[in-house]
Order: C-alpha cells, then structure tokens, then sequence
C-alpha cells in the first residue's frame, strides 16, 4: 500500500491555480522526486502536506490516515517533517540545541508537570542523548556544543536534516535541500540524503532543480508544469520523456 497519496488536489490562488487536479503516490522506502520548472506548483504541494494551505479540492492520504483532517501542529507526530529552502536554525544555539528543539512534539512530560520539574530532567536528558547519537550517525558529533552561527552552508544544512529526523518521521520532505551548494557539496548531498533513506527506513519525498542528482538517488520521478502532472515514472522514463524536455527546454522553433 501507498504511504502517500495525493488524489486530484486542486490549489487557487485567486485567478492563480497553482495546483491543477494533481494525483500521485509515493511507495514506502522509496525516493520519489518532484520536479518542474519554477512556478510549477512543488512547493505549493509541500505547503498541502504540512497543512500550511488547505486545497480548494482533491483528499490526501498518508497511511490511511485523511491528511487534510490533521493541523498543522500535528502532522510531526502522525511521521512528517520537512526542511524549507532556506536554512531556518537558531544561530545562538548549539548543533545539539538546534536538533533537540526538532523533537519536541515527541515529548511526554507536558507543561504542567515541566513547571513543576516532575520529570522534565529526566526526558531532556533521554532526549539529549538520543540527539547526541544522532548527531554521531550523521558525522556532526565532533560539532554538538558548537553554536550553529560561522558554520559552513553545506554544514547548515546536515543540521537541519538531523533536526527533521529527530522528529523520528516516517516521509521526510525535503525542499530544495542543494539550494546554495557548491556542486562537490550537491554530490555529497546526494550520497547524504540515500544515505538517511537507507539508515532511518524512511520515505523521501524531494523538490529539487539539481537534475543530475535527482536522476541519480530517486526511483521515482513527477513531472509538474503549471500545477499539472506531464509525467511521472523511473529516471530513465523521465530523461527521455519528450514532454518533460518541452516543459525546460522549451518546443522548437
């Protein structure tokens, strides 16, 4: 069965439609990317799945679960979580800050008791080490107590992967996560990002203008162009797929 699927979601903005009657679905473990030119309507879809917009029409599902139904603040513990485009850490933080702020929809403890500390410490500190080993799988230990401001993009970046997964999220939504990257830095995202897909079991789902590494680390591929699908299948189906060149490259003279 599907762990996600959009059926005939529909965004208007106004005149502007931004989604037109989208349908697709993401397999579980798999990395499905979601591409188009700019306009095309992907990160309007990202705004859907983490119910920042509510679509004009169409049902979402992710695990059988009506997506549309749950708020906003509730979508990290149904398994979402998602990086933006641009890099949104706390720059007077820590490495190990920043990611413990990521689980804090999974804590128990709750705000009457954390006032009156029956517990609190014993949570942050599971939890501090929980991050802590995280921070260890992903090669950013040597890095947890350092402040997160002055450290490299691509670093930055391994951050905000490390605070999105320790939401301990089913489908890990990603952004334009090569966005600012050198292109050394794009091939080692790549490799980072399959990486993460085989060592947490997770589903990503990927918006990504970077052609070459889409083509490399997804097994799925759609196709979006003024909010509608033109295609959707493999890399190899898509490279070739003489809608999709029209779409970037533009038809003939």
């Amino acid at each position: 069965m599907s762990l996600l699927t959009v059926n005939n979601v529909g965004v208007r903005f106004g005149g502007v439609v931004a989604l037109d009657d989208l349908s697709f679905t993401v397999e579980p473990g798999r990395i499905c990317a979601l591409i188009g030119p700019n306009g095309a309507g992907k990160t309007t879809l990202f705004n859907v799945l983490s119910r920042l917009y509510q679509p004009n029409s169409g049902t979402v599902s992710f695990d059988g679960h009506d997506l549309l139904s749950v708020p906003a603040h509730k979508i990290a513990r149904l398994g979402l979580a998602r990086t933006f485009q641009n890099v949104a850490l706390f720059p007077a933080l820590t490495v190990l800050e920043n990611v413990m702020t990521g689980a804090h929809s999974l804590g128990k403890v709750g705000f009457g008791r954390s006032m009156l500390r029956l517990g609190a410490a014993r949570e942050e500190r599971a939890l501090r080490e929980r991050c802590l080993a995280l921070l260890a799988r992903l090669d950013l230990a040597h890095l947890a107590h350092r402040p997160v401001a002055g450290l490299p993009f691509g670093t930055l970046k391994r951050i905000e992967f490390a605070r999105a997964l320790a939401t301990e999220p089913r489908l890990l939504m990603l952004d334009e996560p090569a966005n600012g990257l050198t292109h050394g830095e794009v091939d080692e995202l790549g490799a980072t990002i399959a990486a993460i897909r085989d060592q947490f079991d997770l589903t990503i789902l990927l918006v990504e203008h970077h052609m070459a590494m889409v083509m490399t680390i997804s097994d799925h591929i759609v196709v979006l162009d003024f909010g509608r699908k033109i295609a959707d299948g493999p890399p190899d189906a898509i490279r070739n797929d003489p809608v999709v060149i029209e779409a970037y490259l533009g038809a003939p003279a």
